[in-house]
């Protein structure tokens, strides 16, 4: 039997990350009568092609409620050369008391080095990327949420998915590659009604790119 209904959750990502075709060929698979809903937290180019393609007269909900994306969010930058990015980290956790951390790192090495050395200064760290099966991933998240993780180094796929109200500050390591991710980084703390603070670090070549996402 053909499915008929599809539900697409951050359709955003798997276009990012080159599953266009996939998109397509499952949803050309599907019954012509079937339900097809889409959630993303951005309608870029790509996302509309996509309502365009496979829906029908689409209602678009926008739950935002014009509000700001970061409403309670003290937001900071630091310029810093690769080697001092850790240090800083350590500096920042002890001077504003932080006790539940994210940060975010562009690559899986970068967050897997960045948890080995911040378990050797005595912080309680640990990983989640791409590499990660299920279980491992809710593992991690399970010793998030129950605060025996006090910091955690994600990449911004395993990221998205991630919804503690309690993280108090958010690092960007490294500076993302897309605009829009600063967005979804940093909206990890400060929910809820709560405030929190992001950080994010800098080279000198890469402060015009920050220029542009503020």
């Amino acid at each position: 039997d053909l499915a008929h209904t599809v539900v697409l959750d951050e359709a955003d990502e798997m276009l990012d990350m080159g599953f266009r075709e996939d998109i397509y060929t499952i949803l050309e698979d599907t019954s012509a009568e079937r339900q097809t809903i889409l959630f993303s937290a951005t309608m870029a180019k790509d996302i509309l092609e996509l309502t365009k393609r496979f829906q029908k007269s689409p209602n678009i909900v926008d739950v935002t409620d014009n509000l700001q994306n970061t409403p309670n969010i003290e937001q900071q930058y630091f310029e810093v050369v690769e080697k001092d990015k850790i240090e800083l980290i350590t500096r920042l956790l002890h001077l504003h008391n932080v006790n539940l951390a994210l940060i975010f790192c562009n690559t899986k090495s970068n967050v897997d080095k960045v948890v080995e050395i911040l378990k050797t200064k005595g912080y309680f760290s640990d990983a989640i990327h791409g590499d990660m099966n299920q279980a491992q991933r809710e593992k991690v998240m399970r010793g998030f949420r129950n605060g025996s993780v006090k910091v955690l180094v994600a990449t911004d796929v395993a990221g998205r998915g991630i919804d503690v109200k309690n993280i108090e500050a958010v690092f960007n390591y490294d500076l993302p590659r897309d605009d829009e991710d600063y967005i979804h980084r940093v909206g990890r703390t400060g929910r809820a009604g709560t405030s929190g603070i992001s950080f994010t670090f800098v080279s000198k070549k890469q402060v015009q790119h920050l220029r542009r996402i503020e």
